[in-house]
């Protein structure tokens, strides 16, 4: 016990607990908390701010030049700046001024620290995340009473293949933020060759089911096998692969669909399975790894319900609505306005049905979509191709407004005004966020493409709100708010910052291209999260080379 003891003391005290907290604090998902996180890295380090320190925290200059170009466009349209206009780019802006003060002083406790605290602690902060995982799914068992949560069907089907999406890591954020954690705890941990714990951080990834995260790392697997790993590290980058196609194909056959289509709607041709027998008998019979995610819903309705009414009558005719470019058909859905009330028989097998009926619920987006677009608005649907995936429509929308608003293309449509974490926020629809409503700001840009495509997404059945069909994307944030010279500052002074300096054997690399993979997918500087992660992580291993280098030249 004394030994016991004595251990653990050593190892708590090889860590640096300021940078610890800061991480802890700065990855919640609560905006209050991470301005807590940004005092208290102020007051704890305010007299590291020196113009030294600054001349050599050059990765500032990107933070800077897209502030930079904010005011200048806050600037250019100020005569038509309204307040409420005015507190949504404070508020933007605010996030970035944010960023840039969490990364400089990320760099500045790293410089000032051992290499091995430092490692302690990023390795404690990465076993908390699994920790926070793992205790996550504990309590959904001990909820549902099912040892395997992933095929229980009860409780409205708040679960079953959704497990994922309700465990949280230490972070308490979106299952992307949480698999990405992983992801890089996975990638770091193999790297640095502590084996038990990148196959820990396999474990809680799989657990979260990440679809677009588990298909961006497993590209970096295999460039990783590829690039600079010796052959033990090789031997676990195959079982990850494995363990991969193994989940993919036999845990959850509906991820293996669900990425087959979105191949298949990149490529703008349509995902065609083999015909089969879908009469209500067949369905019955047959094990829920045969069927498709509709087809599961469909069966365990069959099974229960003898009648789903109006319900069924929309399961039969959604192709119908799903595969057209019509408004109008969007809002003859709309006027389905729900089903009809619930037999005794329904009432009872409800704790077995769907969560979310597969007909369309009227909500917070129908309201919005009525009172803000017409039923005459067929041009907002009629110029694109509706089977390809919505980040392919959004990346369309931009170039359409930027065809049609070629000034805009330098300095893009200024902040909060085409895509942004804070233009959704802005809208008080609480899609990332609540916002004060009286001071709702939604600008036409906007209004018009990304956030249209969003809410037309948004209205329909849950399978449509995948990642796929979202806007969310740094680059369109760079492109659509801050232009070319965004995107060229971003190039140039964040990613060329990094590729100069990251040694090209270790994590750096593969975190690196994993990162800019990520961000396609999330408004990654705004949220504050991952972005930061990888930041302590890159800055850790520059230090390493940096070490490396002196101790050979001495």
């Amino acid at each position: 016990m004394r030994k016991t003891y004595q251990l653990c003391i050593n190892y708590f005290r090889q860590v640096n607990w300021t940078l610890l907290l800061f991480l802890l604090l700065m990855l919640n998902v609560k905006i209050a908390i991470k301005v807590v996180a940004i005092l208290f890295i102020l007051i704890t380090n305010h007299k590291s701010i020196t113009r030294f320190n600054l001349r050599r925290q050059r990765l500032i200059f990107f933070y800077a030049a897209i502030i930079f170009i904010a005011c200048i466009n806050y600037l250019l349209q100020i005569r038509q700046a309204t307040l409420n206009y005015s507190l949504a780019a404070l508020f933007g802006l605010s996030l970035w001024i944010m960023a840039a003060v969490a990364g400089y002083f990320v760099f500045t406790i790293i410089q000032k620290d051992t290499g091995e605290r430092l490692h302690r602690t990023v390795e404690l902060f990465f076993l908390l995340h699994i920790a926070a995982i793992g205790i996550n799914l504990l309590l959904i068992v001990i909820e549902t009473g099912a040892l395997n949560p992933y095929t229980y069907k009860g409780m409205n089907q708040k679960y079953y293949i959704s497990t994922g999406d309700f465990i949280r890591g230490i972070s308490f954020d979106s299952p992307v933020s949480t698999a990405m954690i992983s992801a890089f705890a996975l990638l770091y941990f193999l790297y640095r060759q502590r084996f038990l714990f990148s196959l820990l951080a396999m474990g809680s990834l799989l657990l979260i089911g990440s679809n677009l995260t588990n298909l961006f790392l497993l590209v970096i697997l295999i460039f990783s096998f590829l690039y600079k790993t010796n052959r033990v590290q090789k031997s676990f980058i195959a079982l990850y692969i494995a363990l991969f196609l193994v989940f993919v194909a036999k845990v959850s056959p509906q991820n293996n669909e669900y990425m087959g289509r979105f191949a298949y709607k990149m490529l703008g041709k349509t995902y065609d399975l083999p015909k089969k027998n879908t009469s209500p008998d067949f369905l019955k019979k047959q094990p829920d790894s045969l069927l498709s995610y509709e087809q599961k819903r469909e069966k365990i309705a069959k099974l229960y319900i003898d009648s789903l009414s109006a319900t069924s009558s929309y399961l039969k005719n959604r192709s119908t609505f799903l595969g057209r470019n019509n408004i109008n058909a969007y809002y003859a859905v709309l006027r389905f306005s729900g089903a009809k009330p619930p037999s005794e028989k329904e009432i009872v097998f409800n704790n077995y049905r769907a969560s979310e009926p597969t007909a369309v619920k009227i909500n917070r987006y129908h309201e919005f979509f009525a009172e803000h677009y017409h039923t005459d608005s067929l041009q907002l649907t009629g110029n694109y191709n509706w089977d390809r995936p919505g980040k392919w429509i959004a990346g369309e929308q931009m170039a359409n407004f930027f065809k049609s608003h070629p000034a805009k293309i330098p300095l893009g449509a200024g902040i909060a005004n085409f895509s942004s974490r804070t233009a959704f926020k802005a809208t008080a629809l609480d899609i990332a966020g609540s916002y004060p409503k009286k001071y709702s700001y939604i600008s036409p840009s906007f209004l018009n493409n990304h956030l249209f495509l969003y809410v037309f997404y948004h209205s329909q059945s849950q399978p449509k709100h995948s990642a796929e069909n979202t806007p969310d994307s740094t680059y369109y944030q760079l492109l659509g708010e801050y232009g070319v010279i965004g995107m060229l500052a971003f190039l140039l002074l964040y990613v060329g910052y990094f590729i100069k300096r990251l040694p090209r054997s270790g994590y750096g690399i593969p975190l690196l291209l994993l990162l800019l993979m990520a961000f396609s997918v999330e408004y990654w500087f705004e949220q504050l999260s991952i972005v930061i992660l990888a930041e302590v992580l890159f800055f850790l291993a520059i230090a390493d080379a940096s070490k490396q280098q002196k101790e050979a030249v001495q």
